[in-house]
């Protein structure tokens, strides 16, 4: 997953956000709570995390695509 994460990330190059990727839905959230975005796996599901808050449950195939569709809404900087 952080691999994964990593190369999607790369797509979002004009973003100023920290991006986290946690090993544990149980402390995941409060760990991730000075990034901006964050997700954080479990067996079978797993988080999606927006400023230290779970802010989705989903299963785990679905993760990877709820975060981009996340980057994609981020507003970006102002030229």
């Amino acid at each position: 997953l952080a691999n994964k994460v990593e190369n999607l990330v790369e797509e979002f190059s004009d973003l100023d956000i920290k991006v986290a990727v946690m090993g544990c839905v149980v402390n995941g959230p409060g760990e991730a709570k000075e990034a901006d975005l964050g997700v954080a796996g479990g067996i079978g599901e797993g988080l999606l995390i927006k400023h230290g808050e779970v802010v989705k449950k989903l299963p785990e195939g679905e993760l990877l695509e709820a975060l981009r569709q996340e980057l994609i809404a981020w507003p970006r900087p102002q030229s």
